[in-house]
């Protein structure tokens, strides 16, 4: 795996990466210093000048060279995430999968969104008006452990896409997929992925360095630290940030349904997931129905290291003191786990059961701070008003779920839940259909990755108006011509338009 150049990589500090199931070695790479980073950033701005020239449809013909080279490789690429996070080798191999078709939805779309779009040209109807998208130019992108390979790849398939090539600067925990994967995309033809790898210091160097925009996802916190420094240069950014999703269960809903997918939405990556369903805010007609049914499902759910299990490990084992003690808390409070609730050293070092809380109040930190891990916690509500003022009394809204069958209040829950996303009798589903935008509100961050929104999310929009006839004088040169109309003139116009109403 080539990792930079220009440097004697033998000669830096090394950054060793282990698989968390057993604390076995996976590899290193180098720590890469903030020369290394400017250097990446060089190559990177090089190389993006033939890129951007290349159509859209062209770009979209690479697009989809890169996806068959994430075929061919799929298995190698999936045993490094497994190895690398601990998941499940299901878990592992659909992260490709998921990466394949973000390549393929974003092939067959940027054509037309990044085609220039003509515009009306009113009130100057002797122009012609267009916007025309055209690249930034290099584009940072920090990326997290839980998704090494599909997060960096939710920015970067809407960056390449639309003209930018780009620098990624991987996890610490997770480097090796980080790698490998710009050794696929760029063994395609073209060398569009830059990569530095390291701590945090290489990563604020990143975000110090004169990329012209940078994609983060990760937590507030290290989100803070990147905008104070882009900020220096002014730098736009995405900020794809954390979540603490909420499903709300309805009167009428399908309990059983609705506690399956609860379970499944959170417990999936052991709970490792920006979008994993966190809370659930069940009326308290179907409380101890939901209850009793979330218990049955998790009871199903299987935990350990052997990779074909539900659950695999906690990718970064301080992680599960926080959950114990987000747990002791609020069984402190009042509040009763009724399914695991604790660690198991007799499978390992990071692995912590699947776990559902019941009777959890909103103003417990379990029900308001993002626990990334196996917890699902149940939050009793008077109504659906009271659901909707519970869910959106939170710093977070990323996304959440709504299960009910009346449709007229289905979709009052929709309209009222502030958060950027909702996925309607499920959960997780709007992230797994590309064509949406993925991001959220308050301190779920700003931006948007996927869909349409996620391509020109990357582009620059330039505004064009040309003259329809060579032979008109320019608007601007008659301002101070000879016929120069009146500010009594301009005046009078403005009263016959608009004056006596909103006219059209």
């Amino acid at each position: 795996m080539t990792i930079t150049e220009g440097h004697d990589v033998d000669a830096r500090p090394r950054l060793s990466s282990a698989d968390p199931r057993d604390g076995r070695g996976v590899g290193s790479v180098p720590v890469h210093d903030a020369a290394d980073v400017a250097d990446a950033v060089g190559r990177a701005r090089a190389d993006q000048p033939a890129w951007g020239r290349c159509s859209p449809a062209e770009r979209a013909d690479h697009l989809r060279r890169i996806r068959g080279r994430l075929a061919a490789r799929a298995g190698e690429l999936a045993e490094v995430i497994a190895a690398e996070t601990g998941k499940p080798d299901f878990d592992a191999m659909a992260e490709v999968l998921s990466c394949a078709v973000l390549f393929t939805h974003t092939a067959r779309r940027a054509p037309k969104v990044l085609a220039p779009e003509k515009v009306s040209a009113f009130p100057l109807y002797v122009k012609r008006a267009e916007i025309r998208y055209e690249p930034y130019g290099v584009v940072g992108v920090i990326s997290p452990w839980n998704y090494p390979a599909f997060v960096p790849v939710q920015a970067l398939s809407g960056v390449l896409a639309a003209g930018n090539t780009a620098v990624l600067k991987p996890s610490e925990l997770t480097p090796l997929t980080g790698v490998l994967l710009a050794e696929i995309i760029n063994e395609a033809g073209l060398p569009l992925v830059q990569v530095v790898t390291g701590d945090g210091a290489t990563g604020a160097a990143l975000s110090s360095s004169d990329v012209d925009k940078i994609a983060f996802t990760g937590s507030p916190a290290t989100a803070r630290h990147i905008l104070r420094a882009a900020a220096e240069h002014l730098t736009p950014t995405v900020m794809e940030l954390g979540g603490k999703d909420a499903m709300i269960v309805c009167d009428d809903a399908d309990v059983e349904a609705a506690a399956r997918t609860a379970v499944a939405g959170c417990f999936a990556n052991a709970g490792q997931t920006c979008i994993a369903v966190e809370r659930v805010l069940v009326t308290r007609t179907n409380h101890v129905a939901f209850r009793d049914a979330a218990i049955r499902a998790a009871q199903r759910v299987t935990v350990g290291p052997e990779r074909t299990k539900h659950v695999g490990a906690i990718t970064q084992p301080p992680q599960i003191d926080v959950i114990e003690q987000r747990l002791r808390d609020a069984t402190t409070a009042g509040a009763t786990v009724v399914v695991g609730g604790h660690r198991r050293d007799d499978l390992g070092a990071s692995f912590f059961e699947p776990t559902i809380v019941d009777g959890v109040r909103p103003d417990m930190a379990l029900a308001r701070e993002e626990t990334f891990g196996p917890v699902l916690s149940i939050i009793p509500v008077d109504d659906v008003d009271d659901a909707v003022r519970v869910a959106n009394d939170c710093d977070y809204g990323l996304a959440g779920s709504v299960f009910g069958r009346d449709r007229r209040v289905v979709d009052d829950v929709v309209e009222r839940f502030a958060t950027g996303a909702i996925s309607v009798n499920d959960a997780l589903a709007t992230a797994l259909v590309p064509g949406l935008p993925f991001g959220g509100v308050r301190s779920s961050g700003f931006g948007r990755l996927h869909g349409d929104a996620g391509i020109r999310e990357f582009a620059v929009p330039k505004a064009v108006a040309t003259s329809r006839l060579a032979v008109l004088p320019g608007l601007t040169a008659s301002m101070f011509g000879s016929v120069r109309p009146s500010a009594a003139q301009v005046g009078t116009v403005l009263r016959v338009l608009w004056g006596r109403g909103a006219g059209a």
